[in-house]
């Protein structure tokens, strides 16, 4: 019966540790067999899931838009007042992206176009796009900027603002329709007849708006990476607009094309990777860093926020030295001048609210704003295994400066101020179908694998903690019945050996 124990308890171990073994074994073999799947189904190859949701992205993307509206524009004119703002919105437009111009290369790279066109939605708006609110003449702004540039023009160019409206004119009121997507205005079309009288030029529309001319257009060819010949550089851009560097800035790091654009990446995110952006809409790039996990729809994530150094100005962020433009002028912190990219037109990107921007110089000279990193900076949210973003939220503000110009009368009480018109949130959400659909094509198998993995080692440490406390048992057990045996044996032997002869 002992014997047949013992064996029993052999077997156990044996087992047990058959199973501890195999687990730690399955754990790099199973995991590097769902890395070389991974690999395998993230390159774009056309009829792949991927390409497919590449091509036409399931998730909805969406539009939001934020005017701050102007509370005293007299004050402002008259006696060189704080601007003080209320802000509006969100306003709300659901944006449908169409890539084109599709081309397949045999370096493993592929170039598109992508089409975006906006729809306004009235249900996910605090109002209608019609309503007005009062804001700069961005008109006048430019007016203003050829004065201080072009001396030749002065004259006739004074003498056509001076005869344009009231104080006030410096500011008038806008729908949220008419400042995104354009609107008529009788001083743009003397304005360009002016300047085509003096430089012959017929870049002035006769309609001017910030998103004028971009509904239903592309912001410019893409090269990128498809993953095919290397997952590391999977949709990381090559060119753009056939170019491997801008023309924007003034040094060779500023002009470096970086990263993707910002909707896919390589797969196998950690959180000492950095992760880069090239946005057209800022015409630069940037990257984001991790921040913190999160969990969305029952997916772990890896939050990756844009960190306050990538916005410093040059003095605190000596990198930051070729967005100085022109050569040598340097905005504060926060602030970027993006006139060189958009026809010269005075417009100032930064994030919204003036988020980590120069307080004194900037946030301080304005009333109504208060920066918040969670409503206000720009976050993507990962999956690290797969490089997938879930939750993208881009915000950027657009602003003009007003300095005092002296042959416009309205600028004459103002000293500078960076004018926040509009803020955006440009953003995609994955919604439930999509989340339901990764979850069980991916992280599924993954938690079964897993699941296999360590069950075997559970299993097989406690087959092990079990063989162990059974020899204990019958070890412990055996002991009585041994020192029995010892003392009979002491007895038999004093019988044979009397005490006194």
């Amino acid at each position: 019966m002992v014997q047949r124990m013992t064996k029993c308890v052999i077997c156990l171990g044996v087992f047990g540790f058959i199973f501890l073994i195999t687990g730690c074994v399955l754990i790099p073999v199973l995991n590097n067999y769902i890395d070389s799947q991974i690999k395998e189904t993230i390159p774009l190859k056309e009829g792949s899931d991927t390409y497919n949701t590449w091509l036409n992205p399931p998730v909805p993307i969406y539009f939001q838009i934020y005017v701050l509206d102007l509370q005293n524009p007299i004050e402002v004119v008259k006696h060189g007042a704080k601007p003080a703002f209320t802000e509006k919105g969100p306003y709300t437009y659901r944006e449908h992206r169409q890539k084109w111009q599709i081309s397949h290369f045999e370096n493993g790279t592929l170039s598109y176009r992508e089409n975006r066109s906006f729809v306004f939605e009235r249900e996910k708006s605090s109002g209608s796009h019609e309503e007005k609110f009062t804001t700069v003449n961005l008109i006048m702004v430019t007016i203003a900027e050829i004065i201080r540039r072009e001396y030749s023009w002065i004259q006739e160019l004074v003498e056509l603002v001076l005869d344009w409206g009231d104080d006030s004119n410096l500011f008038m009121k806008l729908s949220v329709k008419e400042i995104m997507w354009g609107y008529e205005d009788p001083l743009l079309k003397k304005v360009k007849a002016i300047l085509q009288k003096y430089v012959n030029t017929t870049t002035f529309d006769d309609k001017f708006g910030l998103f004028y001319n971009q509904n239903g257009s592309d912001d410019g060819l893409y090269t990128i990476y498809s993953g095919i010949k290397s997952w590391e550089n999977f949709g990381m851009i090559q060119l753009w607009n056939k170019k491997s560097t801008l023309k924007f800035w003034t040094t060779p790091q500023c002009n470096m094309i970086n990263g993707s654009d910002g909707t896919i990446f390589p797969p196998f995110e950690d959180k000492g990777r950095t992760l880069y952006i090239f946005s057209s809409d800022i015409c630069r790039s940037i990257y984001t860093v991790y921040q913190k996990p999160v969990t969305l729809k029952g997916i772990d994530l890896m939050r990756y926020a844009v960190p306050p150094k990538v916005f410093l100005n040059h003095t605190l962020n000596p990198d930051n030295l070729g967005f100085c433009t022109p050569r040598g002028v340097c905005l504060p912190s926060g602030l970027l001048n993006v006139s060189s990219c958009r026809q010269g037109a005075p417009v100032i990107m930064s994030q919204p609210h003036f988020l980590a921007a120069d307080k004194e110089m900037v946030q301080d000279r304005v009333i109504g704003l208060v920066p918040d990193p969670e409503q206000h900076g720009t976050i993507l949210d990962v999956e690290p295994k797969t490089g997938v973003v879930m939750n993208a939220q881009k915000r950027l503000q657009l602003n003009v400066y007003i300095r005092n110009v002296s042959h416009i009368r309205d600028t004459a009480n103002i000293d500078h101020i960076y004018y926040p018109v509009i803020w955006l949130n440009e953003s995609a959400l994955i919604d439930d179908k999509s989340a339901n659909k990764f979850k069980n094509q991916l992280l599924m198998p993954i938690k079964l694998t897993k699941a296999a993995e360590y069950g075997l080692i559970v299993l097989g440490a406690f087959m092990l903690i079990c063989t162990a406390a059974l020899f204990i048992k019958q070890k412990v057990s055996s002991k009585p019945e041994d020192d029995l045996v010892d003392v009979n044996q002491c007895n038999t032997n004093s019988d044979r050996h009397p005490i006194l002869n």
